[in-house]
């Protein structure tokens, strides 16, 4: 009984100690990553701004579903992560730009920002995640969690899925 007493202390004790580490980082972070897509910026946009084949080819997404509009925009649920999210498209400038909303409706919220640009046969393409973690315990797990990382795996599965070459420029 005294060692189960000892294991459930502990546990008590790391959890206060996330939440605190929590509490004293920033709500909200921005990431951005560029890369050079071996791609036409007509060919990207059109995979990109296709939410709803995304699960087919993206890891991280395992579902969407196409709601009501939101505002006169598109709105989604998805389901990555474990997590599920309410999205809306916010902008959408075909061959240029998109972004897309994550709607304060769970853990996090903010949006990522496509931004395509000519770069002779290819694409230049700048992700830009701003996000917030309203809830402390959460923003404390994320100390073990690199913000780029989701980046970096979504435009290794763009490449996949256009059976193009990604570089750093």
């Amino acid at each position: 009984m005294k060692w189960l007493l000892i294991v459930i202390g502990l546990l008590v004790g790391l959890a206060v100690l996330v939440l605190i580490v929590g509490a004293l980082r920033p709500a909200s972070h921005v990431a951005t990553l560029t890369y050079r897509v071996a791609a036409s910026p007509d060919s990207v946009f059109r995979v990109i701004s296709d939410v709803e084949a995304q699960p087919r080819w993206t890891p991280e997404i395992t579902k969407v579903e196409r709601l009501p509009d939101n505002a006169g925009r598109p709105a989604y649920r998805e389901n990555f992560g474990g997590f599920e999210a309410m999205t809306v498209i916010t902008e959408s400038v075909p061959d240029t730009r998109l972004v897309k909303e994550i709607l304060p409706t769970g853990p996090f919220y903010g949006t990522w920002t496509w931004e395509l640009v000519p770069d002779g046969a290819g694409t230049r393409l700048t992700i830009t995640e701003r996000g917030t973690v309203g809830n402390p315990f959460f923003r404390g797990m994320m100390v073990f969690h690199d913000n780029q990382k989701t980046i970096r795996q979504y435009v290794a599965a763009l490449g996949r899925r256009l059976n193009a070459a990604v570089t750093e420029p």
